[in-house]
């Protein structure tokens, strides 16, 4: 018990040295606890632009049904949690369950998917995002049109080279 409460408290001294940015909309905030600087502020809109960058990524290979562009978004430990099914552990297993969907419904077509990203927090090397997003598939090309809707909260890591990946993804469906 000893060594879990020195454990704790130096978790808790380790988060609170690190660096928070947190976005809500457009207008970007700064910790005020931390003094602003201008190595600060570039690095923070460097990893805000970089972690745009895996949202095209994530559209892109999602519009296109790719498991591999879609395995290529993730972490190596990755986790996905989707509704009704247990958490994918790895990037090979969300690439396994990925191949398996197209396999089982190779002519689905998604038409839109437009995630709304409502705000992002940055800690150091992680990145805390949520919101929701819509989107539109037929299953036939002769199928009607379907619509979905979810939220989603998506854990983000930042890479060696300055890249970010998703880390953890949960979504539910808001319809």
């Amino acid at each position: 018990m000893k060594g879990f409460l020195i454990l704790s408290a130096t978790a808790v001294i380790a988060c609170a040295r690190m660096p928070v940015v947190s976005t809500s909309g457009n207008a970007q905030q700064q910790d005020p606890a931390r003094p602003r600087t201008a190595s600060n502020s570039n690095s923070n809109v460097s990893d805000l632009a970089s972690i745009a960058v895996l949202h095209q990524q994530d559209v892109a290979a999602t519009l296109s049904r790719n498991p591999r562009a879609l395995a290529n978004l993730w972490t190596d430990d990755a986790v996905r949690m989707q509704p009704g099914g247990p958490g994918e552990v790895g990037r090979r297993a969300i690439y396994i369950d990925d191949s398996t969907q197209h396999s089982l419904s190779p002519r689905t077509q998604i038409l839109r998917y437009e995630p709304v990203i409502r705000n992002v927090q940055i800690v150091g090397d992680w990145a805390i995002e949520w919101g929701h997003f819509e989107g539109a598939y037929k299953r036939f090309p002769a199928d009607s049109l379907r619509t979905i809707r979810g939220n989603l909260l998506r854990v983000l890591q930042r890479q060696s080279d300055g890249s970010w990946r998703f880390a953890r993804v949960m979504w539910n469906s808001a319809e």
